[in-house]
């Protein structure tokens, strides 16, 4: 994540912006402006609403502003929908501050996969950096950074690198040593409300035990590494894919070359997995249970020992549409997505694990206008 500075009339035109989008257009109908469903006033959801609310789905949208000079500014939005029938369940809007970058779903090449963990349990807070190495929380509502440090103390304040929520104890976590070899631990974590005097450290060695401890608190500590993984539920296995080699698992291990958590994976041999000219290329999203992995559109089942692959299935039919990530129903029978299909359109769908064709929940539009499809949108989760 790079150092992104600018001037400060750079906030002051986005503060404009987002108070003339007024929250952006239509979910529905993408139609900017007017007082249509989810709208205040006209008996949409108000924007008051909380957006975590039990069998929604919610949606991020990352705007980025550039002044001319390569500076950015960045605006997120954040809307909720019924997954049973797409009604409109709330929205939030933020404006951060022009030396802020949210930590995930505002990178240049796309939605981030672990954008979920940029956003605390009830998603009235976003994390980030401030001047690219300092851990910082932001209000959905205001956009200012909450819990921030004494502006006039005169401490020096360590580096830090990614900072991401833990999706169950709400603790904003972020790299220490990787990036300041003059820190008291590796990893960092605070009440992101509470500020720096609720700070804990954890020091190298006791990584393992965090990775090792469960899926969340693995997925936490290995996105402060810049990592996205999906882990199983009882942790300790973990799935990632790159260009070369596509899908790989891991387990947890003794220290190998290198800093930050990934130093603690080693690969595990799977038979029909990372066999030359079978490779499986896709983006681990989760694990259904301990064995079968959910990799974009694509049910892995592996073996106990997890050295073969059993069986693959794809969960939906071959399209041509451009297709996001899937999240997990909480009861885990059912997954939903983006999608967008030729006439640009994006919709939320909802599908199952049969392979059948997946139902279309409602249209989502973007809250300001996009006419080159560079917003990021992002389904951040399933509530």
């Amino acid at each position: 994540m790079g150092r992104h500075i600018v001037k400060a009339g750079l906030a002051a035109g986005a503060a404009l912006m987002l108070a003339g989008c007024g929250g952006g257009g239509d979910p529905v109908t993408g139609a900017v402006g007017g007082s249509e469903a989810g709208q205040d006033g006209n008996g949409g959801a108000p924007k008051t609403a909380s957006l975590a609310q039990p069998d929604s789905l919610t949606v991020a949208f990352c705007q980025t502003i550039e002044d001319g000079t390569g500076g950015k500014a960045y605006q997120v939005f954040l809307r909720s929908f019924a997954a049973k029938d797409g009604a409109f369940a709330g929205e939030r809007s933020a404006a951060l501050p022009p030396n802020a970058e949210p930590g995930a779903g505002c990178d240049e090449d796309g939605p981030s996969y672990s954008a979920d963990l940029a956003f605390n349990k009830d998603l009235t807070l976003v994390a980030g950096l401030v001047d690219g190495d300092r851990a910082a929380a932001f209000d959905m509502a205001t956009g200012r950074e909450v819990g921030a440090p004494d502006p006039d103390s005169f401490t020096k304040r360590l580096d830090n690198g990614s900072a991401v929520f833990h999706p169950v104890t709400g603790r904003l976590w972020y790299d220490m040593g990787r990036i300041d070899p003059d820190a008291k631990g590796d990893l960092a974590s605070r009440d992101p409300k509470g500020g720096l005097k609720t700070e804990e450290n954890t020091l190298f060695g006791k990584i393992p035990d965090l990775l090792g401890k469960d899926g969340p608190t693995a997925e936490t500590v290995l996105a402060t590494d810049d990592i996205d993984a999906a882990v199983v539920p009882a942790g300790g296995v973990v799935a990632t894919s790159n260009n070369d080699y596509g899908v790989s698992l891991s387990k947890i291990g003794p220290e190998s070359e290198g800093s930050g958590a990934g130093v603690y994976l080693h690969d595990i041999t799977t038979t029909g997995l990372g066999d030359k000219g079978s490779e499986v290329f896709c983006e681990p999203a989760f694990w259904r249970n301990a064995t079968t992995l959910v990799c974009d559109f694509k049910q892995l089942t592996f073996s106990a020992d997890y050295t073969k692959l059993l069986k693959t299935e794809d969960l939906i039919p071959e399209n041509d549409r451009h297709n996001g990530q899937p999240v997990l129903a909480p009861d885990g029978k059912s997954f939903a997505f983006l999608s967008r299909g030729e006439d640009g359109r994006t919709g939320l769908f909802r599908g199952d694990f049969s392979g059948g064709e997946p139902k279309k929940i409602t249209s989502v539009g973007p809250p300001v206008p996009d006419p080159e499809h560079e917003l990021r949108t992002t389904l951040i989760r399933w509530n």
